[in-house]
């Protein structure tokens, strides 16, 4: 949507919902995303869920496999980043950039308040889910007891079992004209895609050994920020102490 009477058009059949809402995986990193979203909904509730930075670089490149997008081993993919970002590749392919969080988030904490931003942990919320959600709930205003439902998982990483059955099960679920999303929902269609995939293989532990030490000091300066140990994505020994 690169229209704003188009993109508000989206919201056009909300009528006295107490929270209305939409997300992107790439409001957090582009330049000046922040600031409009304050101009147009300065009172917005911002929810962030942020994974462990190497473990969400990997996914992001096997889902740019998974979708035949990407061609480059994850080593070379990382190596060429700088370039392709030059070329105007698009932020799914800013492995590393992407996962230095501190400043992403520091600038929606300055232009919002921490009132209106929630940070979750992608890790807390595939252990617990309902507990997660009862949070944002609770963050949101709007009812708590809520049924919820976490059984299906949605744009699953994986390998192709047949490459040309993927594509062709992909098009028709993307098509404007899809029977399919007049049957299900889109999303629930592209879960159905995850029974044509075979598990991603594991990152090389070299190569997270080398992303994890990138990383260190941006994650640090993110637990200070948040006022929050992070122990969960193993960047320090939890027998420190953590002094915010």
């Amino acid at each position: 949507m690169r229209d704003e009477a188009e993109y508000t058009h989206l919201f056009a059949g909300a009528v006295g919902e107490k929270a209305i809402g939409e997300s992107s995986a790439f409001y957090l990193c582009l330049p000046g995303t922040a600031e409009r979203i304050a101009q147009a909904v300065p009172d917005a509730k911002i929810i962030m869920i942020l994974r462990e930075p190497a473990e969400r670089a990997y996914s992001a490149h096997m889902l740019l496999v998974r979708d035949g997008r990407e061609t480059l081993s994850f080593e070379e993919g990382l190596s060429q980043e700088e370039e392709r970002r030059q070329q105007g590749f698009e932020p799914m392919w800013w492995y590393k950039e992407l996962s230095l969080y501190y400043s992403q988030v520091k600038r929606y904490l300055e232009m919002f308040g921490t009132q209106q931003v929630k940070v979750l942990l992608y890790e807390e919320l595939y252990a617990q889910p309902e507990q997660a959600l009862r949070d944002v709930f609770a963050f949101l205003g709007v009812r708590e007891d809520a049924d919820i439902n976490t059984s299906v998982r949605y744009n699953v990483a994986g390998l192709p079992k047949s490459r040309r059955l993927h594509t062709l099960l992909y098009k028709f679920i993307d098509s404007p004209n899809s029977l399919a999303k007049h049957i299900k929902p889109g999303l629930a269609w592209k879960a159905m895609g995850t029974l044509l995939l075979k598990p991603a293989p594991k990152m090389n532990p070299q190569t997270k050994a080398q992303l994890k030490a990138y990383f260190a000091e941006d994650v640090a300066k993110l637990e200070d920020l948040l006022h929050q140990d992070l122990l969960c994505w193993q960047y320090r020994e939890p027998s420190i102490a953590y002094k915010p």
